[in-house]
């Protein structure tokens, strides 16, 4: 079980990291932030959108957040909290194997949605 902060946040991002290859784009990648977002231009309900948030991770006081763009999307049998601005995740304190395999899931879920639906 680890508990301190630095290496959740290191751990998670590691998992979080390959997504980079798949399509989206860095935007904060520091010690205590790293997100991605798409930029493929796409029209959204007659609105154009050039960049759209998919995964961030942050160091925030005495937790790690995990926050994913939850637009359009449900997810399902979650107890996730929302942070607003369309975006729901955990706020998370100590990590195991578990809890890494669920922050996985989630975010091969929302990655798999981003590519039903040509956002990436």
């Amino acid at each position: 079980m680890k508990t301190d902060l630095v290496e959740i946040f290191q751990t998670i991002r590691a998992s979080v990291q390959p997504y980079a290859t798949r399509g989206y784009t860095v935007h904060e990648n520091s010690e205590t932030g790293y997100d991605l977002y798409s930029e493929k231009n796409i029209q959204y309900d007659d609105i154009k959108v050039t960049e759209r948030f998919f995964v961030g991770l942050y160091i925030n006081g005495s937790e790690v957040e995990l926050k994913l763009n939850s637009k359009d999307f449900a997810f399902k049998n979650q107890a996730l909290i929302s942070f607003g601005d369309d975006k729901l995740g955990l706020k998370i304190s100590e990590l195991d194997e578990a809890k890494l395999k669920e922050i996985e899931t989630l975010v091969e879920i929302l990655h798999t949605h981003f590519k039903e639906n040509e956002w990436i």
